[in-house]
């Protein structure tokens, strides 16, 4: 393996090669839960729909125009800052699209976006002194995700328990390998089923060991943390842009406002609707998985970090 930068050591990689397994959202939410004063995150949005940006956090940003231009030209990354407290981001959207155009023409240009990616990035969390960096990926791009895994000191890979997204960790599992023979220090953390029902018990033990048997070799196990299905709260979410303790708050404020407006007999503004009657259970499932997380990398770097003060409770 390469010898990687330390100002790399605690980047996050978060993929799979399907869409729709919750890659944005699982990063959103254990960004927004481990950020804080006394804890900076960074997040960048290496998908050109830019989904973590506008839809779960609500960040308009530079539509991927900073990290294309690093990509390219080693131009400094430019992230928004405190998009919660503790929490930055550097956007993603459109402007990525570029990324297989530039990847194309690399053999007569000379242009290395892995290099590039990591130099420019290495010296933001020098800069920044982010405790940790969350990278959510696209489905489909295979040139970005190749620099991704590159870069990354951690791959997170969250699937759903149908066979299609089961199918897209296998195909992410080659390109990781491939990665490896690369020379990149990239390690695997683990699986985590996202959109389950948690008291399927059955059906979730039969997916585990099927992810336990792909696993075998990688020294990685899938995440004791499941994360369930909840439809109304994932409406919420992204409709409102709140990470799941904000819509916790929000379901709690909004119990006292619709009693108010009961009292008042001013219910039913469209407005004031939230789907969700409480999202705790489904915020406790993030806490699980970023206390996981945090475990596992520390395991890897040889000692057990502190769990994440979230504050929710269930």
């Amino acid at each position: 393996m390469s010898d990687m930068d330390p100002r790399l050591a605690r980047t996050v990689l978060v993929a799979n090669q399907k869409g729709g397994v919750g890659k944005s959202s699982i990063v959103a939410a254990i960004g927004g839960m481990l950020a804080g004063p006394e804890r900076r995150v960074l997040i960048v949005d290496a998908d050109q729909q830019g989904n973590v940006t506008r839809s779960d956090l609500g960040v308009d940003g530079d539509r991927g125009q900073s990290l294309a231009m690093a990509l390219q030209y080693t131009q400094p990354l430019t992230p928004v800052r405190d998009v919660r407290p503790g929490l930055d981001i550097v956007p993603g959207g459109p402007h990525l699209a570029t990324v297989g155009a530039m990847v194309a023409t690399a053999s007569s240009s000379g242009l290395d976006i892995a290099a590039n990616l990591a130099a420019t990035l290495a010296d933001l969390c020098a800069q920044e002194r982010y405790a940790l960096v969350l990278i959510d990926s696209g489905p489909g791009d295979a040139p970005m995700l190749d620099a991704l895994l590159d870069t990354a000191r951690y791959l997170l890979v969250p699937s759903c328990d149908d066979d299609a997204s089961l199918e897209g960790v296998e195909l992410l599992a080659n390109r990781y390998l491939r990665a490896r023979r690369r020379g990149s220090a990239i390690d695997l953390l683990g699986v985590v089923l996202f959109n389950v029902n948690p008291r399927a018990n059955v059906r979730n033990a039969q997916v585990l060991a099927n992810i336990q048997a792909m696993l075998e070799g990688s020294g990685a196990a899938p995440f004791e943390a499941l994360i369930r299905t909840d439809k109304a709260a994932a409406v919420d979410l992204r409709a409102r842009h709140l990470t799941p303790v904000e819509l916790v708050a929000a379901t709690r404020h909004g119990v006292r406002g619709r009693l108010k407006q009961l009292s008042e007999g001013s219910w039913g503004r469209a407005e004031d609707t939230l789907w969700s009657r409480d999202a705790s259970g489904l915020a406790n499932d993030y806490q699980q998985l970023a206390r996981e997380l945090l475990t596992r990398v520390g395991e890897h770097e040889g000692r057990h970090q502190p769990e994440p003060a979230v504050g929710v409770t269930s």
